[in-house]
């Protein structure tokens, strides 16, 4: 019988590796750039040509390598790091596996020049799929150059799973990002197709937070703690700027970004009586301990880290964000108006005692009646809570007469939908006649109405979020919205992968009614807005619409009018202003059940529940 188990060609072998390790040109770039700071360089230059998949070249002034090391560093598990086994409990640098440049070599053609300063001459290295094709010498700068051309040449299927050209640089953005907040010392120069994008000076690292991120100039506050057993350092976002994306969220151990929820919860619960629900507050932390207490070699990417004390950081992480927070005032403080009576340092020592006293008025009866237009206003005002139903005909009604005719509605199954996704209705009555009488508003998100007697809870932002999402994606396929021209036009700066994004969009959002016009390379000029339609924080809105249409190009495969309708309707759903009266309800309950999807969110989520009645009897059981 013969063997059937075999040695893999080592070409196949680095291929089997480069799938854990370069899983998009994103993932070269974090590697070259690594290198390039394990180096010792002071100032490094990104090249980049079609997002990547053309050229990805890094240039770097660090101490170069030799001839014989120039060759060696291609091969696998080749390294100068470590030594023995020991050595990964004390690492201090990027790289130490000796994996990434086998891997990119085989996937890839690469050229290496590097030379160090006390040589007259330096080396090149020409590989191709990991096979050698030249191996000299040549004049060439001090430091290290490396291009890697057409990746994944060799490989067209993991090609042919690259996202778009704007999707790809964001992640080559965001790996740079990783690299250039941890280390503000190193300056940083990057052109993309020819074109300087983004040139970051050496300097601290608020410095470097505002120049990857320009609107954080004032939006940033300072951390520093440390004990025995670890020191925390960085930037922390004030509360008004958390996000809904966890975007600018950036942590790093011992100067190496990881990911790790347990620390990033550490810092949520810091903020969470301090900024909406569902909001995210942005962080650029490092943390530093003992090599020994922590775990590097847990992925090929080395994103992911073990803690030895997981609760110990967790705790002191939490307390000194804290901490930070009530040292420069964040908390609102509270200024009470007090009677001077109750100042003890005012009270003379011969006054005499007093009781207090507490005034009642026994006639008082909080079922009371009230007139519907005093409901109207109680459903706008700035508390939480239930607003009282709405009488069309003004006359006086009271809670008890409300409350009983809801009593007295027979609860009946919930409909069907219908083939199209619309509500049926046992009368077929047309959609456009849909309408009711009262309503009651609870808490200001959630509807209740009576339709065809049955009892039906509406979830008001959801709904509106369906019926944006089909407005807008009628208006990008069929008729554009009335654009408002402004009279003085507003500024808002985005970062340079959101820019662009922001220009090859351009023309999509001209058809919802925004006129984007770029001024530089990260300046965009809001000409003019949807007519008669309520902005807000432009610059906020525009962010979180780019955000959000970024985070579904690379979780989904969408097109386009359909992802940016999506991301449109989720960042203006909550505009919207609060129904104030029947009339309003009643067109709000048109508009969805107008809808080709009235039930769902474009995401899937659920917009209305008809309230059956054994639904009902288990909340009193």
């Amino acid at each position: 019988m013969e063997d059937i188990i075999h040695l893999l060609p080592d070409a196949v072998a680095n291929q089997i590796a480069a799938g854990e390790v370069v899983q998009r040109p994103a993932s070269a770039v974090k590697e070259l750039l690594e290198n390039a700071i394990d180096a010792g360089a002071h100032h490094v230059q990104l090249i980049i040509k079609d997002a990547g998949r053309t050229l990805i070249q890094v240039i770097d002034d660090g101490k170069g390598m030799t001839f014989n090391d120039a060759r060696l560093c291609f091969e696998r598990h080749a390294t100068s790091k470590i030594t023995k086994a020991e050595d990964l409990f004390a690492i201090r640098t990027k790289g130490f596996r000796g994996e990434a440049l086998a891997s990119i070599a085989a996937i890839a053609q690469v050229e290496l020049k590097t030379k160090r300063r006390e040589d007259e001459m330096g080396a090149v290295v020409v590989i191709e799929g990991s096979e050698i094709k030249e191996h000299g010498i040549t004049a060439t700068q001090d430091g290290t150059s490396i291009s890697v051309k057409n990746l994944f040449f060799n490989v067209p299927a993991r090609r042919n799973f690259l996202k778009s050209d704007a999707t790809e640089y964001a992640n080559i953005e965001e790996e740079l990002y990783r690299v250039a907040l941890v280390h503000p010392e190193v300056a940083f120069t990057i052109y993309n197709n020819a074109k300087l994008t983004l040139q970051l000076p050496s300097g601290n690292l608020k410095q470097r937070i505002i120049g990857i991120f320009n609107p954080f100039k004032d939006k940033i506050f300072p951390i520093e703690q440390e004990t025995s057993f670890m020191k925390i350092s960085g930037f922390l976002g004030k509360p008004e700027n958390a996000k809904k994306k966890k975007s600018e969220q950036y942590m790093f151990i011992n100067h190496r970004f990881v990911r790790h929820n347990s620390l990033n919860f550490a810092v949520e619960s810091a903020y969470s009586q301090l900024i909406p629900e569902g909001h995210h507050p942005p962080y650029f932390l490092n943390i530093e301990v003992d090599p020994a207490t922590i775990d590097v070699n847990i992925s090929p990417t080395k994103i992911d880290v073990k803690l030895q004390d997981e609760r110990l950081v967790f705790g002191f992480l939490n307390a000194a964000i804290k901490k930070a927070i009530g040292e420069f005032s964040l908390v609102p403080q509270l200024d009470f108006d007090y009677d001077k009576e109750l100042d003890l340092d005012n009270v003379p020592t011969d006054a005499p005692l007093k009781l207090p006293t507490v005034s009642l008025d026994p006639t008082y009866n909080p079922f009371a009646s009230f007139s519907s237009s005093h409901r109207s206003s109680t459903s706008n005002s700035g508390g939480g809570g239930y607003s009282a139903p709405h009488r069309p005909s003004g006359e006086m009604q009271d809670w008890d007469s409300f409350l009983s005719e809801i009593h007295q509605t027979q609860i009946e199954p919930a409909p069907q939908p219908t083939s199209s996704g619309q509500m049926k209705f046992e009368d077929e009555k047309r959609v456009e006649e849909v309408s009711v009488e009262n309503y009651l508003i609870a808490y200001k998100k959630y509807l209740f109405v009576r339709l065809n007697d049955k009892l039906v809870s509406i979830n008001i932002p959801r709904a509106n979020e369906r019926i944006i999402y089909e407005s807008y994606l009628k208006a990008l396929k069929e008729s554009p919205v009335v654009v408002q021209q402004s009279l003085f036009p507003e500024t808002i700066v985005l970062t340079p992968a959101q820019s662009e994004l922001m220009k090859e969009l351009k023309d999509e959002f001209l058809k919802l009614g925004y006129d984007i016009e770029p001024m530089s390379a990260t300046q965009f000029a809001i000409n003019g807005t949807p007519n008669n339609e309520e902005m807000g924080n432009i610059q906020a809105l525009v962010e979180g619409i780019i955000d959000d249409y970024q985070s579904n190009m690379m979780n989904h495969r969408m097109e386009i009018e359909k992802n940016l309708a999506m991301s449109m309707a989720r960042q203006r759903r909550s505009v919207m202003k609060p129904l104030a009266c029947i009339e309003e309800v009643n067109h709000f309950l048109q508009d969805l059940f107008s809808c080709m999807m009235p039930t769902i969110t474009p995401s899937g989520k659920k917009v209305f529940e008809v309230m059956e009645e054994p639904s009902l009897e288990k909340m009193f059981d």
